[in-house]
């Protein structure tokens, strides 16, 4: 394996010289640099991205890597974030990782190599085993919004489970019994986690829900579009339908309203998240209120201590959600939102 000391002597400079292109730490002449460049592609030179990474630290540097920054409720998780690290003087790096496992460990990797001391990390699609290994060699490194027993004194998560139970039962409570679950197309904890919670209501009153009622679309608005073509074509009477967050309510909400459904009177909703829009929906959006910003603050001091080598004692970090009622709720009547079922 080539060494730094190889690629120096192949392009006649310094091992120094060879350290400030690589590390971009000193202005290098444009043609010794490329001198440079090309003794390291001829030798197949590979930089150390843990020498790197020292190598930038120049100050307190906190590192967040979230989903899709367009989606509000990572705008709500960024903005808690940013909060600790202004009131703790760092500076702060932010990159996405996409709901994509290739992009979520390209942006750990581009974080840890761009010198973050501390990192928190929202990676619904990494492994625990990949997410393990990183934790083993960055000890500030947190998780948001996952828990994993082999790290959970560096988790952050929410109990999702009694949330989507809460929910649901919310429904329940009001006299719905055929209640549909709209839910995330990817195979993520949060999924399996409400899922649970969702038939564990359901199993309270005695009813088995048909593997139809779940339905499985991308977790956005168009998802939600998708979901409500499906919800009104489906042959299945739901008088009420669980979002798996806000923005997906909002799309089947916008679908419905266009043919002439009713609502709540023939469909009642129930989002998740509280996002800002889900008050300023028609009707107001009944959702269940995630202390996302909470959570995000407690990750982000959570890091900072680790890197500081500040904490006293293991914590259990863990959140619940709370159930906000709107006006996107109402008793069963006689309708329902299929338009090819018989009425109830």
């Amino acid at each position: 394996m080539a060494t730094i000391k190889d690629v120096a002597e192949l392009a006649g400079v310094s091992t120094a010289t060879v350290s400030r292109v690589i590390n971009q730490t000193a202005w290098v002449e444009p043609v010794t640099r490329e001198r440079v460049e090309k003794a390291m592609r001829e030798l197949n030179y590979h930089r150390n991205a843990a020498a790197i990474a020292l190598a930038k630290r120049s100050g307190d540097m906190l590192g967040l890597l979230t989903g899709n920054l367009a989606d509000p409720f990572f705008a709500r998780l960024a903005r808690g974030v940013e909060e600790v690290s202004r009131q703790q003087q760092f500076r702060l790096m932010v990159c996405s990782g996409g709901h994509d496992e290739g992009m979520e460990k390209s942006g750990l990797d581009f974080l840890i190599n761009q010198g973050c001391e501390a990192i928190v990390v929202h990676a619904s699609r990494l492994s625990e085993k990949e997410l393990l290994r990183y934790a083993a060699h960055f000890p500030a490194m947190v998780v948001v919004n996952r828990y994993i027993a082999g790290m959970a004194n560096r988790c952050v998560w929410l109990e999702n489970s009694q949330a989507a139970k809460t929910a649901t039962l919310h429904l329940l409570e009001q006299g719905h019994r055929c209640i549909a679950c709209v839910t995330s197309d990817l195979p993520i904890i949060d999924r399996r986690e409400r899922l649970e919670g969702y038939r564990q209501a359901l199993a309270e009153y005695g009813i088995t829900p048909d593997k139809s009622w779940v339905i499985s679309v991308p977790f956005n608005e168009e998802g939600g579009e998708r979901a409500a073509h499906q919800l009104l074509n489906c042959g299945i009477p739901f008088t009420a339908a669980v979002t798996f967050n806000d923005v997906m309510a909002a799309g089947i909400m916008r679908i419905l309203h266009q043919q002439g459904i009713t609502l709540p009177q023939q469909l009642s909703i129930v989002g998740f998240d509280d996002v800002v829009m889900a008050r300023y929906l028609y009707p107001a959006l009944t959702t269940m209120h995630y202390p996302v910003e909470r959570m995000a603050r407690c990750a982000s001091q959570l890091a900072i201590q680790l890197f500081k080598g500040a904490i006293q004692r293991p914590s259990v970090n863990s959140f619940t959600a709370d159930l906000v009622i709107r006006d996107s709720v109402l008793p069963p009547r006689n309708q329902c939102v299929n338009r090819q079922a018989p009425e109830l």
